[in-house]
């Protein structure tokens, strides 16, 4: 289990993570979700996110990634009205790898916009309404803190989720 899944299952059960020393700092990179859908796909569920990385930290970020984005190191995490945690799945699950040592991609200062998707698969017959937070890292890159976006609800198959 990758240190980026494990902090996210804890997130997801309530469970607190230990503070940092750098706890109390604001962080310099946010991720944001501004607008996700889940549209049924078969009998998977293809939820979209419109993802923002704000990058704050007074320079670029490299970002290093084998796949196609700086948003590769992202993981979706979907539970219930509950809290219970339904499926979590990374970026990059349903992708073919583009270069084995991988390519650089610039996060500049500010904001940088991508639509990033997952193809859920093990959602409950008869699933209607999500959670869902993005959480993942900067592979490759100065930045070392996990991301960790707000919790949006969405309908499935009802348009933009809030």
């Amino acid at each position: 289990m990758s240190r980026v899944t494990f902090v996210a299952a804890c997130i997801a059960a309530g469970i607190c993570v230990p503070a940092s020393p750098a706890a109390d700092s604001q962080p310099l990179v946010s991720l944001f979700i501004s607008k996700v859908t889940a549209n049924p796909l078969g009998p998977e569920i293809m939820v979209t996110c419109e993802a923002t990385i704000d990058n704050a930290t007074g320079g670029d970020l490299t970002v290093r990634s084998g796949f196609f984005s700086a948003f590769d190191g992202l993981e979706i995490v979907v539970t219930d009205r509950e809290g219970k945690l339904l499926e979590q799945r990374g970026c990059t699950e349903h992708q073919g790898l583009f270069k084995l040592t991988g390519r650089d991609f610039p996060l500049k200062q500010g904001k940088t916009v991508e639509e990033v998707k997952f193809s859920l698969h093990n959602l409950p017959v008869g699933t209607r309404s999500l959670r869902v937070r993005l959480v993942g890292t900067l592979p490759g890159s100065s930045y070392k803190r996990i991301l960790s976006s707000e919790t949006l609800t969405v309908e499935v198959g009802k348009g933009a989720g809030k």
